[in-house]
């Protein structure tokens, strides 16, 4: 049965007779009202999702998402559902900043709270003419470093992050590795130092490779005093 044919056969929430008023609603008055609700102004887009927050409440599964389809996809009412219970973005005293947008709005409340606060709380950063392409770039920031009052709070890497940066380094020098004729990690003559050490470290032993750091050091008086002798 599809949305249309649910919408044949409304079906409210149970109640009983002394049931209030609000819990015996059915998909008719929810209908109209989203119809109402066309306007994307701020104060709109929040009522338009607290009223499918209602409408989800009081409505059986099958009405409700019949409802729903009749005005717009039900993704896009998740949004507005989470636009009007967001206790920051559906509180009245910032419906003035707040970009009449239902799709930056519920982007802004996927930001954290304290730095949706302090972006609220500048004056300018949020206002009517925010776009999506703003709120992204301060997710993006989000995930490595937020100042909150004047303070700089660094985003530790998830475990996922860590594995995959490893795995990126191996990929590097599989790469650097498959590049080189002789099949050597590094090339002596053009890499750098600080390179041909990480690579070493990364391909022995802790023990060779502190081994191999007094090695070198004698290797080398070796080879002045070699080419020091006279030849015979």
């Amino acid at each position: 049965m599809n949305g249309t044919q649910n919408l044949t056969k409304p079906v409210a929430a149970k109640t009983d007779a002394n049931a209030p008023l609000s819990n015996r609603r059915d998909w008719k008055y929810f209908n109209e009202k989203l119809a109402e609700l066309r306007v994307n102004d701020v104060e709109n887009i929040i009522a338009r999702g607290r009223l499918l927050i209602e409408a989800k409440e009081e409505l059986e599964p099958g009405s409700f998402e019949a409802v729903v389809e009749r005005h717009f996809d039900l993704s896009y009412a998740r949004k507005l559902r989470i636009i009007a219970a967001h206790p920051i973005i559906s509180h009245r005293s910032h419906a003035n900043a707040l970009p009449p947008s239902p799709e930056t709005l519920y982007l802004l409340t996927t930001l954290p709270a304290a730095l949706l606060r302090e972006k609220l709380a500048d004056g300018s950063s949020i206002n009517p003419r925010l776009e999506r392409k703003d709120v992204a770039q301060w997710r993006k920031a989000a995930r490595g470093e937020v100042t909150v009052d004047g303070t700089t709070i660094k985003r530790k890497p998830s475990l996922t992050e860590k594995l995959k940066a490893a795995e990126a380094e191996v990929e590097g020098l599989k790469a650097k590795l498959a590049g080189k004729d002789d099949g050597s990690l590094f090339d002596l003559k053009n890499d750098s130092v600080q390179h041909i050490a990480e690579v070493i470290a990364a391909n022995i032993s802790e023990g060779k490779a502190a081994d191999l750091a007094r090695a070198i050091p004698e290797a080398v008086k070796q080879l002045k005093r070699k080419r020091q002798r006279p030849a015979g």
